[in-house]
């Protein structure tokens, strides 16, 4: 039943009250009648509905429902049913509302509930994770006959790790990826660990759909029996289902709502070397962040460790030929990259070099007609200070770095003001070598062009190289950008029926997606209950523009082949500078995006 407390009615004595009123609950303040104190309130009203499997419709008992203030909670029935009564609503407060006092002659101010009610309830049950294919799922009208709350089924990896010669006496841990789009692009994403059990089987439970990647662990057998018998070392090395031995050649599992898969992958036992790797360079008693993987594949598997006190990285690695990145912290923080090869014995590798990583200078240039500027003077120390003491310097402008590379946890980096500089200049500090994509983000105009040493970076990464020097990003800064306004025709809310008032929040994610080798520049904006929206200061190009009803986490933007799915959905303007632009999108749901 629903969590409402029975309306005091009276009070006896004022001691019993106010050891009442600490007993009760905040959460619970919403559910309390406050009728009896003088003028009559309205009915108690309700709410009512139920819960359902998204894919079978079928109903979901037992499953915990509450609304998204966190004030009511209760499970529902076996026919997955739910019921919400609310107390009754008070007349909003007059002001200088007067003092009363009851018969005992204690005087108070009447308090008054919010004349609200709860708009929107989530469910959840083990077993299945809230539906996100519905942008009005679980969301109540003011007066609604029903609300139906939508859970999709976990989906699930289960399968067996093969061992030959084991007995069970194994356990092989296995991580999970997921692919996630970032800046319009592909990268793979911790999601979890697992290891199996006594009979190699294990289980990826809880998963929502998309796509993953699946390896084992590396996994040294240091049996005493065979120790004693040679002091050669066994092992398993990581293999990547269904069977290769590097991230970038595994096959990807595409996981559906509710979907099983079956992933089984077989070990191969194989001699492990030892691996000595000398860092002269390293900061004495500090960390590092240590990668090793085949030779010219980044990805997961394998593992060396640092040893702080000799300064040397060190473990053990099977034959194949291995690249390692090495990362000491620090301002600047530094790395070390090295090439090498295992064949039939240990390893005593040459002194890996720790280079100091590179800072960027970002020179801006404003050509902006407002005659406003993204440099400005912030106000003083509010505390006081010298009387000489500079104001602190303000930048409306950022420039910001997302590594290429698949298989990359850190950010690439983001800009700041260069500290004592009056100048128009900022610097990205401790970029890593690699190759970055990069983004300007400013609150005046929008960047017209963003070069370094020739190259556009506004279509090509920019290549940060181990030590060397990179010429310096130069910035322009326009504000004569094309203003595009328009509406997104949602048929779905213009066919709703009046006691289906669930859209009152409902928002619309409108994407400009440049187009081909097209100047323009990726932009995203968020249109309002009633479909109007509007881009201000837009790149000039041509653009493929795009309306969804939620958020487009994996829209890869930067992939032509994953934008052709889209090419019929949306339209396609060209806009120039100063050009005012209208438009009328037809929404694309959600499970049409992909």
């Amino acid at each position: 039943m629903s969590a409402r407390l029975s309306p005091i009615r009276c009070l006896r004595r004022i001691a019993p009250a106010i050891l009442l009123s600490s007993l009760i609950p905040s959460g619970f303040a919403k559910a309390q009648s406050m009728q009896g104190f003088g003028e009559p309130a309205e009915d108690a009203s309700s709410i009512h509905g139920t819960v359902l499997n998204r894919l079978t419709h079928e109903p979901i008992s037992r499953a915990l429902v509450y609304s998204t203030d966190q004030q009511y909670a209760m499970l529902t029935d076996d026919r997955g049913h739910f019921e919400f009564k609310f107390p009754p609503q008070e007349p909003e407060p007059q002001q200088n509302s007067p003092v009363t006092s009851d018969s005992y002659g204690v005087r108070s101010l009447r308090r008054y509930p919010p004349n609200n009610r709860p708009a929107e309830f989530q469910a959840r049950k083990p077993g299945f994770l809230p539906s996100e294919s519905n942008p009005y799922n679980g969301r109540a009208a003011q007066n609604p006959s029903q609300i139906t709350i939508y859970l999709d089924p976990e989906s699930l990896i289960v399968g067996n790790v093969n061992i030959p010669g084991s007995e069970g006496e194994l356990r092989i841990r296995l991580q999970l990826y997921r692919r996630e789009i970032r800046e319009g692009q592909e990268h793979w994403s911790p999601a979890g660990t697992i290891s199996t059990w006594a009979d190699g089987e294990f289980r990826f439970s809880n998963l929502t759909a998309g796509t993953y990647k699946l390896v084992t662990s590396e996994l040294i057998d240091r049996d005493p029996f065979i120790l004693t018998i040679s002091p050669q070392l066994f092992g398993y090395s990581p293999i990547f289902y269904p069977g290769t031995s590097d991230f970038s050649s595994a096959s990807p599992i595409r996981l559906a709502v509710g979907a099983t898969f079956q992933a089984n992958i077989s070990l191969v036992r194989r001699e492990f070397h030892s691996v000595k790797i000398p860092v002269p360079d390293a900061p004495v008693g500090g960390q590092m962040d240590i990668r090793v993987y085949p030779l010219g594949h980044p990805g997961p598997g394998y593992s060396l460790g640092y040893n702080s006190a000799e300064q040397l990285i060190q473990g053990m690695l099977p034959d194949g030929n291995y690249s390692i990145l090495a990362g000491a912290a620090g301002q600047p923080g530094s790395t070390g990259i090295l090439d090498f090869s295992v064949r039939g014995g240990p390893f005593h590798g040459p002194p890996l070099k720790l280079i100091p990583n590179t800072s960027l200078l970002v020179n801006v240039r404003e050509e902006l007609e407002s005659g406003q500027s993204v440099f400005y003077e912030g106000p003083a120390d509010p505390a006081g200070g010298p009387a000489n003491t500079a104001s602190p310097r303000q930048v409306n402008v950022q420039v910001i770095l997302t590594p290429m590379e698949e298989f990359v946890s850190d950010e690439g980096g983001r800009s700041q003001p260069v500290q004592g500089s009056r100048e128009h200049s900022l610097v990205i500090p401790n970029v890593r070598p690699g190759r970055y994509r990069l983004r300007v983000q400013s609150g005046v105009g929008f960047a017209a062009s963003v070069l370094s040493g020739g190259t556009d970076l506004l279509r090509q990464p920019i290549v940060v190289s181990m030590g060397g020097s990179n010429s310096p990003i130069e910035v322009t800064l326009r504000d004569d950008g094309a203003e595009v306004t328009g509406t997104v025709e949602d048929a779905a809310k213009t066919n709703r029926r009046p006691d289906q008032g669930q859209a009152v929040n409902t928002q619309y994610y409108v994407y400009f997606v440049p187009i081909g080798e097209s100047s323009g520049q990726f932009r995203q904006t968020i249109g309002g209950p009633d479909g109007t929206f509007a881009q201000m200061q837009l790149s000039p190009g041509s653009y493929h523009v795009l309306a969804f009803d939620r958020a487009q986490e994996d829209l890869e933007y930067a992939n032509e082949e994953a934008l052709r799915k889209l090419e019929s959905k949306g339209q396609v303007i060209h806009v120039s500078a100063r050009q005012k632009e209208r438009l009328r999108l037809k929404v694309i749901p959600g499970s049409d995006s992909q």
